[in-house]
């Protein structure tokens, strides 16, 4: 953007050229009725800087100069006349006004320019992927099965094999072995000598079975397929290759990102979305307050039925009946673990999401087995610790599991 300003123009014009109306520093030349001269000083709009390396020069001629470090220019050998001055800078932009030189006279002016974005013309650069290189650059038609070729053999029924048959000159198809197929191309063919089939690869892995590909895999599953000659095919894979090629690219589903695949793995549930972070404190205490009901019913129950042999090794004993004793075994594992697990899941509930009670129950139930188990075999430090593990080591793990388990709505 640029303002001008000159004695015989009115104030307020576009672009930004303030000239001051000509003094005492005028120059008139008796020799001289065709031209005249300019001058002044490039300033910064903003904060009234010098700009150095500006050209100042005027349109349609061969006259031109520019700025020095204080901004300060001259211009001689202007012709007389309207002229379009113009001010150019990497940074600022273009700038230009018509200005009025009169014949043997100089004009000295100030001009305040603002800087403008530079504009560059859209470059459109296009990459050939190496199919479209082969394709350009080849010179011999490329022996390709497309996409739509494939989905439409597989509309109705036929085999790769057949697809191969049909669409790619050259190329048949032989009965192969265990009820397979072999394809064979140009001219490998000796007689009626043994099949000399292609060498398949999938997705650059060769295939050891070729005849039972072609008739197992569902054309469904193929993105595209190309044979390629045995020279071709020799100078890209060798001698593996003395019969042909065919090369198969299959259909490859979107793949998550892995940041994606280790947030699942960690947490059945995006808590990001979640206004509040995870309630720790209270799914513990509700799982807590509840396996320690489950627990006190439990050795209640067990109470009627089993007592400890003493020192623990051998175990239990009861005095109920088989049925009896099964169904209070099933209880004391159950009461804890279903019971802390609807806790947790109560306690830890949110707008978003919700526990899920079966990886949590199982969690638990380790918990609880183990702690029994050194509850009613252990002895001094033993048995105290079945029962820290009853008492609180159960509740932490119901806790961690409907953290980690825990899926949305």
């Amino acid at each position: 953007m640029s303002s001008w300003s000159i004695p015989t123009a009115l104030s307020g014009c576009l672009a930004a050229l303030l000239l001051a109306a000509p003094t005492a520093a005028q120059v008139t030349d008796t020799t001289v009725h065709d031209v005249g001269t300019i001058s002044g000083r490039v300033l910064d709009a903003g904060n009234r800087r010098p700009i150095s390396e500006v050209v100042i020069r005027v349109d349609g001629s061969d006259v031109e100069t520019l700025s020095d470090t204080n901004g300060m220019f001259m211009l001689a050998g202007v012709p007389a006349g309207e002229q379009r001055l113009v001010l150019e800078h990497l940074s600022y932009g273009e700038h230009a006004r018509r200005v009025l030189v009169n014949a043997g006279e100089g004009l000295t002016l100030e001009a305040r320019i603002s800087t403008r974005a530079i504009e560059l013309a859209p470059l459109l650069v296009e990459t050939l992927s190496e199919l479209d290189r082969r394709r350009i650059t080849s010179g011999a038609q490329i022996n390709e099965v497309t996409r739509p070729e494939i989905d439409e053999a597989h509309r109705t029924g036929r085999s790769l094999a057949d697809v191969l048959r049909e669409r790619i000159p050259g190329a048949s198809v032989r009965p192969g072995r265990l009820g397979g197929a072999c394809v064979e191309y140009r001219g490998a063919r000796a007689g009626g000598g043994a099949c000399r089939e292609l060498t398949v690869f999938v997705d650059g892995v060769r295939i050891a079975d070729p005849g039972l590909f072609y008739t197992t895999v569902p054309p469904g599953d193929i993105e595209r397929m190309e044979i390629l000659s045995v020279a071709e095919a020799g100078a890209r894979y060798g001698s593996v290759s003395g019969n042909g090629v065919l090369l198969i690219e299959t259909r490859r589903p979107p793949q998550r990102n892995r940041a994606d695949r280790e947030t699942t793995m960690n947490s059945g549930f995006d808590w990001t979305g979640e206004a509040r972070p995870y309630a720790w404190k209270r799914v513990f205490a509700t799982s807590f307050a509840a396996n320690a009901i489950g627990v006190g019913l439990s050795l209640a129950l067990a109470d009627q039925c089993l007592w400890r042999t003493e020192g623990g090794s051998l175990g239990l004993r009861t005095r109920c009946g088989g049925a009896a004793t099964t169904g209070i075994g099933f209880l004391s594992m159950a009461l804890p673990t279903i019971g802390g697990s609807f806790a947790a899941q109560w306690g830890g509930a949110t707008d978003l999401s919700r526990g899920r009670i079966t990886p949590t129950s199982l969690t638990a139930s380790l918990g609880v087995a183990s702690g029994y188990m050194l509850l009613i075999h252990g002895t001094g430090t033993s048995e105290l610790l079945g029962g820290v593990i009853l008492g609180v080591g159960v509740p932490v793990l119901t806790t961690i599991a409907d953290r980690i388990f825990r899926s949305r709505h």
